[in-house]
């Protein structure tokens, strides 16, 4: 069955995200504020995440594109649904994504390309995303 692209949805990837031990280390040092859009028949599902607390990253503000806009993330990534679901799904790399540009970015990508040597972390919550745990 699809991952559907929900609030509900981003809630609860938020919070196994949280949840994972290995976060902390992942998130030290971070700065910044990601902006995440994903563009649905129903209307554009707007997400402004904050940056990491403590380690954690507070619950996300779903916002109107317009709020969006002036809440001035230092990161963004856009896309349909269909891209969305095809890299939470892993049947598409994000790196062909953006090549394709099914995937659209902003901000500065040295700090994620940084903490790549975290990538077990991604695998992890995508794998608990993909089971529905």
């Amino acid at each position: 069955m699809p991952l559907l692209l929900t609030e509900a949805t981003i809630v609860h990837a938020i919070e196994l995200l949280n949840a994972d031990s290995g976060l902390p280390a992942a998130a030290q040092g971070w700065e910044g504020d990601f902006g995440i859009t994903i563009e649905r028949s129903a209307g554009p599902l707007c997400v402004h995440l904050r940056a990491p607390v403590a380690g954690r990253f507070p619950a996300p503000a779903f916002v109107t594109a317009a709020q969006l806009a002036l809440a001035n993330v230092a990161y963004e990534a856009r896309a349909d649904e269909a891209t969305f679901r095809g890299l939470f799904e892993g049947g598409l790399d994000p790196i062909a994504a953006i090549v394709q540009k099914r995937l659209w970015v902003r901000g500065n990508l040295q700090p994620i390309i940084a903490r790549l040597n975290h990538r077990g972390l991604a695998e992890r919550w995508l794998e608990q995303l993909r089971a529905g745990s």
